[in-house]
């Protein structure tokens, strides 16, 4: 089904956060158990030529971008799970534990919040906290 995807980040760290905001068009579709959020990204983003996929299943999310770029980042309450990220220059592994994930999502859309910390060897964590509103497009 053709959506309309509204994300917005908030990234903390050192006392200082940046948030980004970003709505765009994409696919949702079921799963077995969950469902699958596809979009690709834009310039605005900086990562154009980037598709994004967010599985959303009972057990958690798992985020998979590829293309010109690549990463796989898995999400499940309460664990901690080393993830490749891939920078152009190589790849960095990243810590990664999630504190929250609330799935609101249903056959029409709905709304998707995650909270994690990112860690890259001994430094400061990078506090995340995602939220994604899922609506039907007119044309669905």
């Amino acid at each position: 089904m053709d959506v309309l995807i509204s994300i917005t980040g908030v990234q903390s760290a050192g006392g200082e956060s940046d948030t980004v905001e970003l709505t765009t068009e994409g696919l949702m579709e079921p799963l077995d158990d969950g469902w699958l959020l596809r979009y690709e990204e834009s310039e605005a983003t900086g990562m154009a030529g980037v598709t994004t996929e967010l599985r959303v299943g009972r057990s958690g999310v798992v985020l998979e971008r590829t293309g010109a770029m690549s990463s796989l980042l898995v999400l499940e309450k309460g664990k901690r799970h080393l993830c490749r990220y891939e920078t152009g220059y190589g790849p960095l592994m990243l810590g990664i534990y999630t504190k929250e994930i609330d799935n609101r999502l249903k056959d029409d859309g709905g709304e998707l919040h995650f909270h994690y910390t990112m860690d890259v060897g001994q430094g400061e964590p990078y506090l995340h906290d995602v939220r994604l509103t899922v609506r039907q497009t007119a044309s669905a």
